[in-house]
């Protein structure tokens, strides 16, 4: 949990509890995709990648990568609910979920006129539309869905984790009805459920074999591609599956680069995951002007490249150095 008084590198966006190298590798790995797909959908959208060229790609990254953070978003809860009253984990999850979502939703309306004309596709300001979008989520869904998933969590904290989980998937699979914040809290709660079943057992993984890890990795990775490959993206009924089995591919990759200089430097991203999942936009959309008016190029790897480096690296320093440089506030409520 992300407390006032923390240094950045105690700190734990998104989630809460103890520091895991492991777990901060699976975040950086999928905010990294986070980066990669926006960057991506945005070349899509400008007719610069043709869609279907880009279709397995985006499906396979989109059948995982979400789930993954809600699925991490549920380790830690029992433990910081046991530690704190239920009182004081809400008002926590408002300071440190809720408030980024409402501060960088005005944030990007207030820089809208001044990047609105580099966006491939833009509609005029309404401040009805706009607290509607803030309501139901559309402002910034990831945060909102998360925050809720966490009400929820909380809720049902009395119900056996088996329980919770079985219950959650089983609705998760039902047929799409109500408005997209109900849906998507529907869709995802299951991957919340399913970490806080798993709980602190995850640091289990510290003593797993190696070569245990890179042969499960192997298969689930090839069950992942097959299942894309073969049936395009996730459904209703397959998106659960997928989502879970993609998640532990990722927990096993990064158990193999644990302790490696690339499993730090994915740990170091990771840790920043909620400033780049907040500020990524910026540094990709100024990355792609750049390459298009002074470099005057299109070229599928750079664009795809360079943008998503950014995307990463520049919140990621930003985190880093939110303390030196007074920006604590961005990312959570700054009083008491």
């Amino acid at each position: 949990m992300i407390k006032l008084g923390q240094g950045p590198d105690t700190l734990e966006p998104i989630t809460s509890g103890a520091r895991s190298q492991i777990v901060d590798i699976v975040k950086g790995i999928a905010i990294i995709l986070v980066a990669f797909g926006h960057t991506a959908q945005g070349m899509m959208h400008r007719g610069w990648w043709n869609s279907q060229k880009a279709f397995f790609s985006d499906a396979f990254i989109y059948s995982f990568h979400m789930p993954a953070f809600f699925f991490i978003g549920g380790l830690f809860v029992m433990g910081s609910i046991t530690k704190r009253s239920n009182r004081r984990f809400a008002i926590d999850k408002l300071k440190t979920i809720l408030y980024p979502y409402i501060l960088f939703a005005l944030i990007n309306v207030a820089t809208g006129p001044l990047i609105d004309r580099f966006k491939s596709s833009a509609s005029p300001f309404r401040w009805n539309d706009f607290l509607l979008n803030l309501i139901d989520g559309q402002a910034s869904w990831f945060l909102f869905v998360l925050f809720v998933c966490l009400m929820l969590a909380l809720l049902t904290v009395r119900v056996p984790p088996w329980l919770r989980f079985l219950g959650a998937a089983l609705v998760g699979m039902t047929p799409a009805f109500g408005p997209p914040l109900t849906n998507q809290v529907l869709r995802d709660f299951c991957f919340l459920a399913a970490g806080m079943w798993v709980g602190t057992r995850i640091y289990r993984m510290e003593g797993m074999r190696k070569s245990t890890a890179a042969l499960g990795f192997i298969a689930l990775a090839a069950l992942q591609v097959a299942a894309i490959y073969l049936y395009g993206p996730p459904t209703r009924w397959t998106y659960i599956e997928l989502g879970l089995t993609g998640t532990a591919g990722l927990f096993l990759l990064a158990k193999l680069l644990d302790r490696h200089r690339i499993g730090d430097g994915l740990a170091w991203v990771g840790r920043a995951s909620l400033a780049v999942f907040l500020l990524s936009n910026f540094p990709q959309g100024a990355t792609r002007e750049v390459l298009v008016r002074i470099f005057h190029t299109h070229e599928l790897w750079l664009q795809l490249l360079l943008p998503t480096l950014f995307a990463t690296l520049l919140p990621a320093i930003i985190w880093h150095q939110q303390d030196r440089w007074r920006l604590r506030w961005l990312f959570q409520w700054p009083w008491p």
